[in-house]
């Protein structure tokens, strides 16, 4: 792992070049041990103030009032109508995801929230800064870079919910692709502990898929654009590439790029904080079926601009505008 004063301001031909082909990239050490140490007080924090999130969601106890019908937990927000998403289910005869336990292992929660930044300093103060913001411009190849949003994601030691292969793109209500979402672990991540899958190339397929309900590949009602290949059934098929990381390491990923998670079978804690950035020109449009984005203005409508105040321009510091290089045309 890298030094402050080591850190390279530039991505390498190869890392940019990786991303362009791929739709993914692994870069290694790219975070030095301070500001792990930083993520990490910011992930503390997060989880202290989890159940008083207003866009916090317990994935493992709304699956089991799903599939098993138990009793919705009701300490925290509820995003989805359960009962209809049990009816969809049901109609559908759709399985739910998830890898066998570990023999004799605890079962844990899969939990996640968005918009943490918006209440968690430290994590604003990163998400914010020039150095992922720098890396989104060069990897997009456009001259200014919007943050979108983030999320956390934390699958406790035994959370086996996986998530369904998807594209982030059909959750964001946005108007164009141009965008790449970083995804960064705070602990190591192996075989059977959480890792990320991805499919090479795929964010050049041309192709928007239907979201879904991410731990099952039921679309969500009403979501636009094409049924996802059961790719879960033969992975091999699609020439998944499952990534190991380590703390320091950052793994970035197109809007378009189809990619899902294994559940974690290990005995430790598997946490990451997903970073979003986009082509400062980009607008709304909404997105029928997309689950709503918490920090939108009511009214927005399609092809209005973004509001900076919430979801500010962070490269560079004095805006420039420009059209998105790698902004690929996809079927609609």
């Amino acid at each position: 792992m890298q030094s402050a004063d080591q850190y390279p301001a530039e991505l390498t031909d190869a890392q940019r070049r990786h991303f362009s082909e791929h739709g993914y990239v692994r870069l290694r050490g790219v975070l030095t041990t301070d500001e792990i140490a930083m993520l990490r007080q910011a992930m503390a924090r997060a989880q202290s103030s989890f159940e008083l999130s207003p866009n916090s969601y317990n994935v493992t106890v709304a699956a089991d009032s799903v599939w098993n019908h138990e009793a919705v937990d009701d300490r925290g927000p509820v995003k989805h109508d359960l009962a209809a998403l049990a009816a969809a289910i049901r109609a559908y005869d759709l399985p739910r995801l998830a890898d066998p336990p570990a023999d004799g292992g605890t079962r844990g929660n899969f939990l996640l929230d968005t918009g943490v930044w918006r209440r968690v300093p430290e994590l604003a103060k990163f998400a914010l800064g020039e150095k992922i913001a720098g890396f989104s411009a060069q990897l997009l190849n456009v001259p200014a870079i919007r943050y979108y949003d983030d999320q956390m994601f934390i699958k406790e030691a035994g959370a086996v919910d996986r998530a369904a292969f998807h594209q982030d793109l059909p959750y964001f209500h946005l108007d164009g692709n141009c965008g790449c979402v970083f995804w960064i672990p705070l602990n190591s991540v192996r075989a059977g502990g959480g890792r990320v899958g991805y499919i090479p190339g795929s964010h050049r397929w041309h192709k928007m898929f239907k979201a879904n309900v991410f731990i099952s590949e039921l679309p969500f009602p009403g979501a636009e654009g094409e049924t996802m290949p059961q790719i879960e059934a033969n992975p091999e098929a699609y020439g998944v590439q499952y990534l190991e990381a380590e703390p320091g390491d950052v793994l970035v990923h197109h809007f378009l790029t189809v990619h899902g998670s294994e559940g974690n079978r290990s005995n430790t804690l598997r946490a990451a904080f997903s970073l979003r950035y986009c082509d400062a020109e980009l607008r709304y449009r909404h997105r029928p079926g997309a689950p709503a984005q918490p920090q939108h203005k009511t009214g927005l409508k399609d092809g209005d601009p973004l509001d900076d105040d919430i979801h500010p321009i962070v490269w560079p510091k004095t805006r420039r505008t420009g059209k998105g290089a790698s902004n690929f045309e996809i079927a609609a």
